[in-house]
């Protein structure tokens, strides 16, 4: 365990700078995701606070602080932590490579295995998109079910049901432009390699912490 995370470590400039490249430890997906959606983080916002503001008849200058600080928790504490816990479970669950022999294994590699690829080297080219797609779903959940109480908090005039529904909408439209942005973004990384290896380190070596604790391997 410690020579594969320190491999890992080392590796990471290389997963986090090239998402199609070939990486002999895989791609913890993590490295791909989230900077884009740090760098995105203002035009999100926007996005989230017009369509709510929209959804629910009410000015834009209200919605922007509820829409700034559920996105906030989501960026910054949910969706990371979201990948942190299924990351764990497939390092200690589901890590063992079955290769791309059959559509079954296939799909299995970028659903289960999305969270840290294999390193299927020829095939991450498309299997960063579609494992990209797959994480979205539980993220958009993560989104939703943590900004709604937020948008609840700020907006009390509004139905629950009317606030989930718009909620949900905003995070919609905002994963949507997310997509867009994700190649802009990933340019923009390159120009602070240093602070996303530290990022990118610090999420390695806390998934292989938490695996170690819970399996008693160290």
């Amino acid at each position: 365990m410690p020579g594969l995370r320190r491999a890992i470590v080392a590796a990471l400039p290389l997963a986090l700078f090239s998402p199609t490249a070939d990486a002999d430890i895989g791609v913890p997906l993590i490295a791909i995701f989230l900077p884009p959606m740090w760098f995105a983080f203002v035009p999100i916002v926007v996005v989230e606070a017009v369509v709510l503001a929209r959804r629910l008849d009410i000015s834009l200058a209200r919605a922007v602080t509820p829409a700034f600080v559920g996105n906030l928790l989501s960026t910054a504490i949910g969706v990371p932590l979201l990948w942190l816990v299924l990351a764990v479970m497939e390092l200690i669950c589901c890590g063992t490579a079955r290769g791309l022999n059959t559509f079954g294994t296939r799909l299995y590699a970028v659903t289960i295995q999305s969270p840290w690829l294999i390193p299927y080297e020829q095939d991450l080219r498309w299997m960063v998109p579609c494992a990209l797609v797959v994480m979205a779903i539980p993220s958009f959940a993560a989104s939703v079910i943590l900004e709604a109480p937020v948008n609840r908090l700020f907006i009390r005039s509004v139905p629950g049901r009317s606030l989930w529904r718009a909620t949900a909408a905003a995070n919609l439209c905002s994963y949507g432009m997310l997509a867009l942005l994700l190649w802009p973004a990933w340019k923009l990384t390159d120009r602070m390699p240093g602070f996303w290896g530290l990022i990118g380190e610090w999420f390695v070596e806390a998934t292989f912490k938490a695996v170690s604790v819970l399996t008693g391997r160290r």
